[in-house]
């Protein structure tokens, strides 16, 4: 009988032994596990941030570059075209005074490529540098981007906020969606070949939406990213909204054409925010 009650007593202790060992066993699994998927969440983080600093690093030195270029084309080939300019004036004066109306054309003629050329380098300027947006802000960039377009294309643009002022944002986040709207713009008229395109701009205390639809040919965007087709604006385009935490839908509207809505979440502006460099000046100027 005592043999037999020392028995039981021997199994159940073995029986908790083995369910704690059991227990230990599981619960260290599971530790390991949570531990592992927390170092690969750590690592994925790290690699996101480091895949975004990249980018980051990338377009500011794509905007340095682009500064550049528009210094030197204003500095040095709008003074020498501008010096041109006057020769030509004076040498006008002298042909004048020759009467011969062969030579009076050829230097009209010469005159006015060089009025044309300096027009170009200043449009080019411009567009480099959208000098525009860091003195007045998005809105006023946005329209001043097309009244241009619109001097030089057969196109009907229409542009409409549900602000009448668009308060002003850091200048990381007003410059992407400046270049993300330059670039759905260049795109509906390069290859939608459309006649009409509506530029719209929302803003309320957490995100900025900006739409762009056109009344073109369309295009299917699961396709082109199915097939690999997207392009550099396309790319460039997600490239900017995945600095600034941003998302981009594409939709075909029933009427035809097709509308791109990009949406970013208002950032901070810092309260000690650097003054904005000019494009034409190496040092910094009151706006």
């Amino acid at each position: 009988m005592q043999n037999s009650e020392e028995l039981k007593w021997a199994l159940l202790i073995a029986s908790l032994a083995m369910l704690t060992m059991a227990f230990c066993m599981i619960s260290f699994v599971m530790y390991y596990q949570k531990r592992r998927f927390e170092e690969e969440k750590k690592i994925n983080d790290i690699e996101k941030n480091y895949n975004r600093l990249l980018l980051d690093t990338a377009l500011n030195s794509e905007e340095t570059e682009r500064r550049r270029i528009a210094q030197d084309l204003h500095d040095d080939i709008g003074t020498m075209l501008s010096l041109t300019k006057l020769s030509l004036n004076q040498l006008n004066k002298l042909v004048s005074k020759i009467g011969d109306d062969k030579q009076d054309l050829i230097m009209k003629k010469s005159q006015s490529l060089v009025e044309e050329t300096i027009l170009h380098v200043r449009r080019i300027t411009r567009d480099l540098v959208p000098t525009t947006l860091e003195r007045f802000g998005l809105m006023e960039a946005i329209e001043e981007f097309i009244n241009k377009l619109e001097e030089d294309n057969n196109l009907v643009i229409s542009f409409h906020s549900n602000t009448e002022e668009f308060p002003r944002q850091g200048q990381k986040l007003e410059l992407t969606l400046y270049r993300i709207m330059q670039e759905l713009v260049n795109n509906a008229i390069k290859h939608a070949s459309c006649s009409k395109i509506d530029i719209s701009l929302e803003v309320d205390d957490q995100f900025i939406g900006l739409r762009v639809t056109d009344n073109g040919v369309g295009f299917d965007p699961e396709k082109i990213k199915e097939n690999n087709l997207a392009g550099l604006g396309l790319l460039g385009i997600e490239s900017r909204l995945s600095i600034v935490n941003g998302t981009m839908q594409y939709e075909r509207p029933s009427s035809g054409g097709s509308s791109a809505f990009a949406q970013i979440p208002v950032m901070p502006i810092p309260e000690n925010k650097p003054e904005p460099l000019h494009p034409f000046r190496r040092e910094r100027v009151n706006i």
